[in-house]
């Protein structure tokens, strides 16, 4: 699938969004600030930042970043923002695996129920660790392909399917830290019986 069609996709779920998926992942984004260890001051980037439903979670002394595909997701999360008169988020319109932003640009990267919705999952990675600083804290919150044989089998099965309507089952977390150059350094399971996961990485220098 393209960029194209996922922007689409995302669009036609802005009205909609926070009804599906809102309480059902409140757990994972409750527990991303803790993850991140923010401090005040921290320059803060959130991938893939959808209606802005992480953003009231966040400390107001933090630099958030905010970037996402879909115009009219951002339309609801600058809508959001304003309302709880947020003054420390700026959100913008960007492709992930461009980032229009230089190297080494943020102390934490975050990307919450994102990194399966994207065409190339490894180029986004990339860029994410181009623009985070060594040493600091890469958090993804999503669904990976389960380690369970059987399991494993069901979501590869079923990813082309759910891959149409804006996400894939199949991404295998072991291979992206491979093929990314990123180990992980905590993970543990949230939300959805624990067949979701938060997993926290360094970003290695050099």
């Amino acid at each position: 699938m393209s960029v194209e069609y996922m922007e689409r996709v995302y669009n036609s779920y802005s009205g909609v969004y926070d009804f599906l998926f809102g309480k059902v992942f409140q757990s994972g984004r409750e527990l991303g600030p803790e993850l991140l260890a923010l401090s005040p001051e921290t320059k803060l980037l959130e991938v893939g930042v959808g209606t802005g439903l992480s953003l009231p979670l966040f400390p107001r002394n933090v630099e958030i970043t905010g970037i996402d595909l879909s115009e009219k997701m951002l339309d609801i999360a600058k809508k959001r923002a304003s309302d709880l008169k947020l003054k420390n988020v700026r959100l913008l319109k960007m492709d992930a695996t461009k980032l229009d932003f230089p190297s080494q640009s943020f102390d934490r990267v975050f990307a919450a129920y994102f990194i399966s919705t994207v065409p190339d999952p490894v180029s986004v990675v990339k860029e994410m660790k181009r623009v985070c600083k060594p040493g600091g804290y890469i958090v993804f919150l999503n669904h990976f392909q389960s380690e369970h044989p059987v399991m494993g089998l069901i979501d590869k099965l079923y990813s082309p399917l759910c891959y149409r309507i804006g996400f894939r089952t199949d991404l295998n977390l072991r291979k992206l830290m491979k093929d990314t150059g990123l180990e992980i350094e905590t993970i543990e399971p949230i939300g959805m019986l624990g067949h979701w996961k938060a997993v926290r990485c360094i970003n290695p220098a050099g």
